[in-house]
């Protein structure tokens, strides 16, 4: 069974949560992706990376 989930795409997986999982998870997710670098950011930082 979770190889079956690891096959599914992301929006899929969240359309299995009833509206108030979804409604609990958002808050985590939000947080996640508040840490995560823009793609500015990585955009800058592999160009740096690919002139070196």
């Amino acid at each position: 069974m979770t190889t079956a989930f690891d096959q599914m795409e992301l929006s899929d997986l969240v359309g299995l949560l009833n509206e108030e999982e979804q409604r609990e998870l958002r808050p985590a997710v939000l947080r996640v992706l508040d840490r995560l670098p823009s793609q500015e950011v990585l955009r800058r930082e592999l160009g740096v990376r690919l002139r070196s």
